[in-house]
């Protein structure tokens, strides 16, 4: 815009003046400055006509020069604006300038907010030649703005609603601010509460204040720290444990000024899952067990079906000897002499004797592994009940002049079922009688420890191989063998010993050497 199509400026100045040469210069650079500039110029007369536009206003408004140049400024205001605050710029300008927000519209009709600063325009002799009016649209720093008031609203909420405590803090350990979440995990009332600004985060907060320095340490040095896990100390002396994420904040020289962060109380999450690893623990356990009960059952199985192989194995031979003699008694008995007769009668009656003690035996072990034999544990002196088996079995060891001595201490009380104990020791007694030489002995000792009792019985019979040792005590091997009178066993007569023993909660094993002897050794619970 130029100084001639200005010229409604000049005359409209109360004094009017002939421009020379050097003002028409300054005028035209005056004008290309303000065209240049981004903010929204105006000139107006008294009547609030106007004189002058930049670019910048033209181009902002929709309008050509000619269409503004001569009319009112308020061709461009909007309706939205209180006529009183209208009314009041034109004094305020006269008076000492103007300074607020307006709605302006533009020639499409479109409404803006603008921010405007008006004042006086005086010539060389302070004569007034216009009001000027400086705007700038505010429609970016209004987004802005809401931008900003939504980030903060949502900020508040954030911080007022989360459920993880959010905390800033000095350096130096002082709360500058926590949220309500944090307020309740420490035991704070409020933010303003005397005893929060007094709170020393470093000897209050941590269990170990030692904690807090390494912390900072690891925080200064990295900038953060994520998931740092600590158990603190609330106001009312109860523990927890929460995992902390902070940052620290540093100023334009890269000091830290502040460490910001959240705490997340996983007090209950660590005690379930303390919960959870015993569960998972004794289930661990019981899974072992039941694995275990699972194999022991299958090996049990295994060697009851092979024990039943074994028997029905050693009834057949004595039955076949039964069958066989009273078959040449039905059919020879005229040819037979009375000594023929009695022999056959003699082996009969041994097959039908073994036949018996092998199935008497079955019927016990049976019993034992179903549970009909009850369980009725007291407290007794065994060196009674071993002299009750001396007395019961002493003819058989005065036929072989065999010694039975017990040397049992007469305080060797123990804690067991007593027919059990007296079935085995009548077992083990009679086993060793049947396995010593003539003139030999079976002695009976004690040895009496602190929770228990060993009983011992050792004969000085021929003794049993080293190898065969393990097959004695095991259902799924049977090893029997004649007496030194050729005796005859079951093979049952130990199993059943081992099995009431362990059912009296004792064990039982056995020591031999070949021509030396025999020991049979059984623990019982001490009375």
């Amino acid at each position: 815009m130029n100084y001639e199509n200005n010229k409604d400026m000049k005359e409209t100045s109360e004094n009017s003046f002939l421009p020379n040469e050097m003002s028409i210069s300054k005028l035209k650079l005056a004008l290309h400055t303000l065209d240049s500039i981004s903010e929204y110029i105006t000139i107006t007369d008294s009547n609030e006509n106007l004189l002058y536009v930049n670019k910048s206003f033209a181009a902002a408004y929709g309008y050509s020069h000619e269409e503004l140049i001569g009319k009112p400024i308020k061709i461009v205001r909007s309706d939205r604006n209180d006529p009183e605050l209208i009314k009041q710029i034109h004094p305020s300008t006269i008076k000492e300038g103007w300074r607020g927000r307006l709605w302006n519209q533009r020639k499409n009709g479109s409404e803006f907010l603008i921010e405007l600063y008006t004042s006086i325009a005086h010539d060389e002799n302070g004569n007034v030649v216009g009001y000027v009016g400086v705007a700038r649209d505010l429609s970016e720093q209004i987004k802005s703005e809401s931008i900003l008031h939504e980030t903060q609203t949502r900020f508040n909420e954030l911080f007022t609603e989360l459920k993880d405590a959010i905390y800033e803090s000095t350096p130096e350990g002082k709360f500058i601010a926590l949220n309500p979440a944090g307020l309740e995990l420490l035991g704070f009332q409020s933010i303003d509460n005397d005893e929060l600004k007094n709170f020393d985060i470093g000897k209050s907060f941590y269990l170990d204040e030692t904690e807090r320095i390494k912390f900072k340490h690891e925080l200064e040095k990295n900038g953060f720290v994520k998931d740092y896990e600590i158990n603190i100390r609330r106001l009312n002396g109860t523990v927890a444990t929460v995992l902390e994420t902070s940052l620290a904040v540093k100023n334009s020289d890269g000091k830290v000024i502040a460490y910001r962060g959240i705490l997340r109380d996983i007090t209950e999450q660590k005690k379930n899952e303390g919960k959870l690893k015993q569960l998972v623990e004794r289930l661990e356990y019981v899974n072992n067990q039941l694995k275990t009960s699972e194999e022991e059952l299958k090996s049990t199985n295994a060697s009851k079906d092979k024990f039943f192989s074994i028997i029905a194995h050693d009834l057949r031979s004595p039955f076949s000897s039964l069958l066989s003699f009273s078959e040449f008694l039905i059919e020879d008995i005229d040819e037979l002499s009375k000594e023929d007769i009695k022999s056959f009668s003699e082996k009969i009656h041994e097959s039908a004797k073994n036949v018996f003690t092998l199935l008497e035996n079955l019927l016990q072990w049976s019993k034992i592994q179903s549970g009909k034999i009850p369980y009725q544990p007291t407290n007794f002196n065994i060196s009674f009940k071993i002299n009750q088996a001396i007395t019961l079995l002493t003819d058989n060891a005065k036929n072989k002049k065999i010694s039975l001595i017990n040397e049992v201490s007469p305080l060797a009380v123990v804690f067991a079922d007593e027919d059990m104990v007296f079935s085995v020791i009548q077992n083990l007694l009679s086993n060793a009688i049947k396995f010593t030489n003539e003139n030999g002995s079976v002695v009976f000792r004690s040895l009496i420890k602190a929770s228990s009792i060993d009983i011992s019985v050792t004969d000085s019979g021929v003794g049993i191989k080293e190898e065969d040792l393990p097959k004695l005590l095991r259902i799924d091997v049977h090893h029997t063998t004649y007496g030194t009178n050729d005796e005859k066993g079951s093979g049952l007569g130990l199993i059943i010993c081992k099995e009431m023993i362990e059912r009296n909660r004792g064990k039982i094993h056995v020591e031999s050497k070949v021509g030396v002897g025999t020991t049979f050794i059984f623990t019982l619970p001490k009375a």
